[in-house]
Order: structure tokens, then sequence, then C-alpha cells
């Protein structure tokens, strides 16, 4: 689980930005909370879930790009040539004193009962630091460092410092420059303990659900877990959240189809044909009742890529990753939760993870949205709404519900964000300022 997450220096966020998933002290929706004993012998208390609100613009789909640019950097960096660009950096560019300056991201998380410090700093073409810390006592114990800050960066390699636990071990204490040392570990070099976290930054699913692509994607990962029949349990559950959705689907369903079915014509070379059948071989099907005069006689398949709504889509691959999570425990990012899928539905899927019945792993959420329906006080604690604001100078600002002086758990957030008392609403001007000078 998350504990906190800070960026410096990217995108929108020039100052250091903090957000966490610590609760504070009240104890108000306590099904929100989950509670972890530590390997240090002592315990911490951390939520299920948050939200993250903003006026378009105000960088809150900046913020969950900034937790993707830690994830993508982790898991892509080992593949970097020595002299391949940093991709996800992205510096403040509305100040001349940040444009050439470096990223900062930091996460503090839980893995299999201990606390992990993770920070990272980098420029264009290198990485200036790098050092992950782990708590076995009240003191962190380091893993590894590397501190490149002070030198000239113009070496291929960097000196990694290897801590107490890994010095007599024999694995690499270099690397080039661009890369990061843990992602080493993914792949080149396995580690028992260093490739576990690595996988726990793979595993952390973050995904645009505006985007189609990442939909699509998504939507192609799930039909592939539903067609095995070991995930014969997955699957019913998932096509019980589609009925439930009342979307009149009875359920859903992935096969393989043979090559005949496509009707290709035959001027299509084999090798494209082949390519073809490959990327698209594997189909998904939402089976729904058909009727005659009220009656129900049988069941129709529709081809779910053809044939089925685009909210249909949305739901099909959003539950599907949030069921996985679910089952084991894992961690769902999500920019605008809300596309395409009906607000009840949205409180729906986020009441999944506060309930400690469907979350027994303590699988967690946190998503950006607008749907102001969501900010409901029977789903959240004022300490699991964020939201983020641009100020006159385009630096985005983060901040929680829990900070706003006379906010309790029982006010009506939805109201409190429509009259624009929490901020994060867009300052739209009068139609005679656009169009009076015509």
């Amino acid at each position: 689980m998350i504990i906190d997450f800070s960026v410096e220096n990217f995108r929108s966020f020039s100052n250091k930005e903090v957000f966490s998933m610590i609760p504070d002290s009240g104890r108000s929706k306590t099904d929100n909370i989950q509670s972890i004993d530590l390997v240090e012998g002592t315990g911490i208390e951390l939520l299920k879930s948050a939200v993250v609100y903003g006026a378009n613009g105000s960088g809150k789909s900046n913020f969950i790009k900034a937790l993707y640019a830690m994830k993508w950097f982790v898991t892509n960096s080992m593949d970097f040539k020595v002299d391949d660009p940093i991709r996800c950096y992205e510096p403040f560019e509305l100040d001349v004193d940040f444009k050439d300056d470096s990223t900062k991201l930091e996460m503090t998380f839980i893995f299999e009962n201990t606390r992990y410090q993770y920070q990272i700093s980098y420029k264009k073409d290198v990485v200036l630091f790098e050092s992950l810390d782990f708590y076995l006592s009240n003191q962190p114990a380091n893993l590894f460092k590397r501190d490149n800050s002070k030198s000239n960066n113009n070496e291929d390699f960097t000196e990694v410092s290897l801590g107490k636990k890994l010095k007599d071990k024999k694995i690499p204490k270099k690397v080039f420059r661009n890369q990061l040392y843990l992602s080493k570990f993914g792949s080149d070099y396995p580690h028992d303990h260093l490739t576990k976290i690595y996988k726990y930054f793979s595993e952390m699913e973050i995904w645009n659900a505006l985007d189609k692509r990442d939909v699509n994607k998504l939507s192609r990962e799930i039909s592939k877990k539903i067609a095995k029949p070991e995930n014969i349990d997955f699957s019913n559950r998932l096509s019980e959240l589609v009925r439930i959705a009342d979307i009149k689907i009875e359920s859903i369903f992935a096969k393989e189809l043979s090559e005949d079915d496509f009707n290709l014509p035959d001027e299509i070379s084999e090798k494209i044909r082949t390519r073809f059948y490959e990327d698209n071989k594997l189909r998904t099907f939402a089976k729904h009742a058909i009727y005659k005069n009220e009656e129900r006689v049988g069941f129709e398949d529709f081809d779910m890529n053809l044939q089925e709504s685009r909210g249909t889509k949305v739901l099909f691959a959003l539950g599907g990753i949030i069921l996985d999570a679910l089952d084991n425990g894992g961690i769902v990012i999500f920019d605008e939760l809300d596309n395409s899928l009906h607000p009840k539905l949205c409180k729906f899927l986020i009441r999944l993870f506060n309930n400690p019945i469907s979350n027994p792993l303590s699988a967690q959420l946190i998503f950006a949205t607008h749907e102001v329906t969501l900010l409901d006080k029977e789903t959240f604690r004022k300490d699991q709404i964020w939201f983020t604001e641009k100020n006159k100078y385009g630096r985005t600002e983060l901040f929680s519900a829990k900070h706003i002086e006379g906010l309790r758990d029982d006010t009506n957030f939805e109201l409190w964000y429509r009259t624009g008392k929490f901020g994060g609403n867009p300052k739209i001007k009068e139609v005679e300022f656009i169009f009076g000078n015509e």
C-alpha cells in the first residue's frame, strides 16, 4: 500500500507537493481504513481509497502522470542505451529557474509488512540521485544509494553504494547514467529482495479511462484472463458485476475464433493474414437474452468490440482490473474513473475498496475525476478527498480537504465543492467578457 508520494518540478508541479494516504485522527467510516502490523514492531493505518478533484488544467491529471512516470522509469530504463534521453523528464517550464532543473519523485510504501522509501532525482539524460531505504526498526536502513548530483554528469556509468544487507551480494555496482538501479533487477539481475520491489512498481495499475488506447489495452488483458479455464471464479464475478450495472447483459466470456471466422479476402498475403489472426483471434462476447412476445426464448452473443457501447467496454476494462486488484491486494490508479460510467456505478466500484468483505487484502484505489456527485459523505472521509489548484504563476498546488477549517466528515462535500469553498473550481468569466468587444 502507498503511504505517501511527493512530486517536484514535473509538468505543472514546480515546488514539492505531498500526497498522503495516512488518515487523520477522526474515527468516522473506519471501514475506509486498513490497519497493518509492520515488521519494525509498530503498526500503521492507511486509507483504502482517495479521490483528486480540480478544474480543467489544474494539474490533477499531471498528478496521475507523475505516479506513472515513476512506474514507467522503474520498469523501462533497464532497456535504455547509454545515450538515450529520459522521456519522463518534463520539468516545469513557466519559470526559468525550473526549466533545466531536476525532477524529484519520492514514494513511501508498505510491501510484505515492511516500510520502504524510494527516491529518484533526474534530468533529461542523467539520474542524479536514487535511494531505497527500508525499516526494520524506527530508523531506516539503506539498501542502495547513488549520488551523481555533484559530479560533472559526463560519465557513462554511475557507481552505486550498497547497504549492509546487499554489500556481500554478487550484484552489479555500476549502472548507466540514465538508468535506474532498481530497474536492473526486473530482467538483467534477478535478486530475492530487489526483484520483489521492482515487481511492486511494475504491478501497480495506472490507467487513463479517457484514453481509448488505454481502455483497449486493458480490455485485452482482461480478455486473456477470463479466457483461461482456471480463472472461472474471476470470470463469474466480472459477469456478476456487469449484471449489477443493469445493462441487460447476462454474462461475459472470451474465446478464440478460427481463421475461417474472419473471411479475409484471398488477395491478402499469408504473412498479413497470420498477423491479423494472431492479433484478433481472442474475442470477448456479451451474452444477451432474446425474447418473443416478451418471453425469453434464448440468448445471443454480441461481440464486445463491434456491438457493445463505449460504456460497456469501459465497465468491462475498469471493472476487470478492479476485481483483479481486490483479489491480489494491488494498487489501482485511474485518471477520469467516471468516464462513460454512471455515477452510481462509480460509487459502487469505490465502495468495493472501502468494504472489508470485498477488500480483505488491502487493495488501494486512487483516482482523479470531475464527477461531483461522487463527493458523497457516505462514501468518503474528508482525508480521502484531495484538490489541485493552479495559482497565478501556473503552478499546481495539491491539498487535502482535511486541512480546510470547519469541515467535518458529515459535511455535505458536494455542496461545498459546488459553491467553491474547496477551491478547485474553474473561474469562468461572464459571456460579455468574451464577446463584449465585438
